[in-house]
């Protein structure tokens, strides 16, 4: 199912000088070509309280105006304090345990001068908030036992209004736009897949973004890292990139913090069924959306404890116009994949792909 699709509009300006990325988002451009995992992270490279609060935001938690996020962020903050004290015996000075500005975790996490325990300290409770939030994240789209339907008509709509801001801002764009797996595509993916669960279906919703040219590809990840995915929510093991070389990244990302030299990809497997010379850039992503939007479903008295954001899992795959074109010809093209699909499941129902007994 092609949902809404935003095209560029010829006559309307284009950015012809991309803003550059901060350091964080550096690291989460790294982090979503790797397919790592923040828990191996040695640090963070947030400047200032600013940059915290605007990844605060992307979780869908505004510290800057809602009393209640500030208190979800203290609560999360609290909980990774206490289990690492009861369950792993570790011990913190006053000011780890409870600074006065859980914004300044983060900061301190992103010292890169010289051994500093106590950013050791932070980074550790951190990995602890990034887990404990994704569990409650979790919890609350099933205490709310809401239709994967509906949250996936949340996860659009977030998307395409991002998608509208980018074009509005003139980012360098040919398409953005979206599709849904309709139920018989997912059938017959996990027919095609040896995990036959739908818990491996990560592309039920998917965004291409086809940007102008081959040096759009690295701003156009920075910006999704910047107006729409927390990095902290790319899912590890699952990045693919056969598209950029790692020559391309290095004069990218020539400032990078040490950082992103030490990210550990993940290991991906390659769909068998895609051409050998189908090139892409694509990661898949918890995307939060806010539950509470949907008509009939009121938020608790007390929002600190599960916040308001649940996770639904979306694929956004990045690729340049020139590209995309050659990924549509010969081997490559959609009707050739989607034909390799259908004769694996062929075979694996026990018959040739012509469709004759064995």
């Amino acid at each position: 199912m092609i949902l809404d699709a935003i095209e560029l509009d010829e006559t309307q300006p284009v950015m012809r000088v991309l803003p550059p990325l901060s350091a964080q988002e550096r690291d989460a451009v790294l982090l979503s070509l790797t397919g790592g995992s923040v828990i191996d992270w040695t640090g963070l490279a947030f400047k200032d309280q600013d940059e915290v609060g605007a990844f605060f935001r992307l979780w869908l938690a505004d510290t800057s105006r809602d009393a209640w996020a500030r208190e979800r962020v203290r609560y999360v903050y609290n909980q990774a304090v206490e289990y690492l004290e009861e369950h792993l015996g570790l011990t913190f000075p006053a000011e780890v345990r409870r600074p006065k500005d859980v914004r300044d975790a983060f900061t301190r996490a992103s010292v890169r001068v010289g051994f500093n325990r106590n950013r050791v300290l932070y980074c550790a409770i951190l990995k602890i908030v990034h887990v404990i939030n994704h569990l409650e994240m979790q919890e609350l789209r099933n205490l709310c036992a809401i239709r994967e339907v509906d949250l996936i008509a949340l996860a659009n709509e977030r998307v395409q209004r991002a998608a509208m801001t980018m074009r509005e801002e003139g980012f360098p764009l040919r398409a953005f736009y979206g599709n849904r797996k309709t139920r018989p595509s997912v059938m017959t993916k996990l027919l095609a897949k040896r995990e036959a669960t739908a818990a491996t279906i990560f592309d039920k919703l998917r965004f291409r973004l086809v940007t102008e040219h081959r040096d759009d590809l690295v701003p156009a990840l920075g910006w999704l890292m910047r107006h729409l995915v927390p990095f902290a929510a790319i899912i590890p093991g699952e990045s693919h990139n056969n598209l950029l070389s790692d020559a391309e990244v290095e004069a990218a990302l020539r400032d990078a913090p040490e950082l992103g030299r030490v990210l550990q990809p993940g290991a991906v497997q390659v769909n068998p069924d895609s051409g050998d010379v189908y090139r892409v850039i694509n990661f898949i992503c918890d995307l939060p959306v806010r539950v509470y939007d949907l008509p009939g479903v009121a938020p608790p008295a007390n929002r600190a404890m599960l916040g308001e954001a649940v996770p639904v899992l979306v694929e956004f795959q990045v690729v340049d116009s020139d590209t995309d074109v050659r990924n549509e010809a010969g081997q490559s093209r959609h009707t050739l994949y989607k034909a390799r699909q259908m004769s694996r499941v062929y075979e694996r129902l026990g018959k040739s792909a012509g469709g004759k007994g064995r």
